[in-house]
Order: structure tokens, then sequence, then C-alpha cells
């Protein structure tokens, strides 16, 4: 850091201070290789005007997340994200009522408890980003998470022990454009079967519990670009309307029930790059999905498909990765 000592503070490295007061209101000390803990009378919680505070990717040698970090009531960013903190993220953090981003992402044993969850929800208002992956929440009932702030924009809660019905209205939330839940295999939950639109550009649910159909309600998120449902219980047809989600650019449904013909509808996802549609219970031949020319993964393996490889499939010069295997199938693959 190009910190020295007798010059003003406003030029350093990661510092940003209002011009006009001279008050720091901006520290960035991500990846600066910072190491030990923040005890509770460190001059740090002394900026009391600091709006945006970023420590991520530092190591604080499984210190405690301290209670000092209320003092910053001006606070709308914090992040401090796999920098080896540990134990319960303490209350204090949901006093800090102005946060618009909140990212703790961890590798560590760091818990997040119920009481924490509900304070946060009921006193962070303004909330747009919450991070929280790999963070312990086991404790967390998710129903806590239902009054979660309508601003909310981005919510990943991956690799999280979470467990239990995951709210319906989350999912409908008027600005949401992310929900990550990957790998909580103890958390269920249904998608809206109706007036489901919502400004989504990445949902997944892959690892959970997750279940029932894929609504035709699907065909209403016209900006979603990933769709990742693989390994939960998901069955039955996959619905025609699902072409119409043609900004897809990955559609990873791989290890569910689904069933059926794959939809020939899905040949209108010009954009889609990976497709994974292995071990589930497809049969019917391959439908002209072939021809999608952007497409640079592709696995249909283990499901019932039958017929002919299609020998038209020129439009795949983009591929990298294809698998067929545990169908039966027959033909050669199209040079």
């Amino acid at each position: 850091m190009s910190w020295k000592w007798g010059t003003d503070c406003c030029s350093w490295e990661g510092v940003t201070c209002d011009m006009a007061t001279g008050d720091v209101i901006s520290l960035d000390l991500s990846c600066s290789g910072l190491y030990g803990s923040i005890p509770s009378n460190t001059s740090l919680f002394d900026l009391v005007h600091l709006q945006k505070l970023n420590l991520a990717n530092n190591n604080f040698n499984l210190s405690l997340i301290s209670s000092g970090f209320s003092r910053f009531l001006n606070l709308t960013h914090l992040n401090l994200s796999y920098s080896n903190f540990e134990g319960s993220i303490p209350y204090e953090i949901s006093r800090l009522s102005e946060l618009v981003s909140l990212d703790l992402s961890t590798y560590t044993t760091l818990r997040l408890e119920n009481p924490v969850m509900e304070a946060l929800v009921q006193n962070v208002t303004k909330l747009q980003l919450l991070f929280l992956d790999y963070v312990d929440m086991s404790t967390v009932v998710p129903g806590t998470l239902k009054n979660l702030s309508s601003s909310l924009t981005s919510l990943s809660l991956s690799y999280c022990r979470i467990q239990g019905e995951f709210p319906e209205n989350i999912i409908r939330l008027p600005n949401l454009q992310m929900v990550r839940l990957k790998f909580n295999s103890n958390l269920s939950g249904v998608f809206p079967r109706s007036n489901w639109t919502s400004p989504l550009r990445n949902l997944d649910v892959s690892g959970t519990g997750f279940s029932g159909h894929l609504p035709d309600s699907i065909c209403n998120l016209r900006h979603l670009r990933e769709l990742k449902l693989y390994k939960c219980n998901f069955y039955g047809f996959l619905p025609a309307s699902l072409g119409n989600v043609t900004q897809l650019v990955v559609l990873s449904l791989s290890s569910n029930s689904f069933s059926g013909h794959i939809p020939p509808s899905l040949s209108n996802l010009y954009q889609l790059i990976n497709v994974d549609l292995r071990s589930n219970n497809f049969h019917g031949q391959i439908p002209d999905i072939m021809n999608l020319t952007r497409v640079a993964y592709l696995d249909i393996s283990n499901n019932q498909l039958t017929g002919s490889i299609p020998s038209h499939g020129t439009g795949l010069q983009n591929l990298a990765f294809l698998r067929l295997y545990n169908n039966t199938l027959s033909g050669t693959i199209p040079s």
C-alpha cells in the first residue's frame, strides 16, 4: 500500500475523502495482505463518516467480527468476505440501517443465528445486495427471509446449510436480478405457477430440494440468462414456453426427473452456450437444438433418447464438449 506517514491520508491508495469536509468516506483494503484481528478499540472505528468499507480477501486469523462495526452508522457498503473471520456474526451488524450492500461470504466457520437474521431483515430495509455464501445459517428459519427489502437485487446464500421451505415471495421480488441458493440440500421450495414476472437474470437452486414442475410462467422471465437447477427434485415435461426465454446463455437441468420430449422450442434459444440435460428421463428424438450456433457445451447423456443423431448439426461450429452416451442413438456425429 502507498501509505506514507506524514502525508495527506486522502491521497493514500484505497482511501476516498469527502472533498468538502475532508472526512474519510470510503476505505478499500481488499487483497491487501492484512493479518491479525480487529480489536474493538482500533482507530478504524473512529472513521465514523465511512460510507463504504471493503476488507475482503485478507487474513484476520480466525478472529471474531468486532461489534465495533456498529459505529459506522453511515455505512452503505460493507464487504468482509473471505477474510478468515469465524464465530458468530454479531448482533450489532443489524444496526447498520443504511446498508445497501452486505457481503460476509466465507470459507471458515462463520455463523449467522436466527435472531441476528431477524434483526437484519427488520432494520436494514434498504438492502439491495446480500451475499452470505458458506456462512452457517443452519439455525435460520427460512421464513425469516420473507420480509427482505423489496429493493433487493442480488441474493446469494449458497452452501449455507439453511433448511426448511424457502419463501416463494422472495423469488417474486420486483427488483430481483440474481438468486443463488445452491447446495443447501435440506432447503425445499417451488417456483411460482402464475404471475411470475421479474428482472431475474441468474437463478441457481442447484443441489437443493426444490421440486415440482417447471411452470409455464418461466416464459415471463425475459431477462433470464442463467437457469441452473441441477441435482434437484424437479419432474414432468419441460414447458414449451421455455423457448421464449430467449436471453438464456446457460441451461443446466441435469440430475432431475424431467420426462417427455426435449421441446423443439429450445431451438429458439440462440444465445445458448451451455446446455446440460443429462441424467433425466427424456425420450424421443433429439430436436433441432443441434443447430444452435453458439453452443460450446452440450450434454444430453443418461436419458432415453432414440433415433438418429441429427446429420444437420452444422451449426455447432463452436462445440467443444459433447456427451450423448447412455441413450439409444444411431448414426455418426457430424464433422
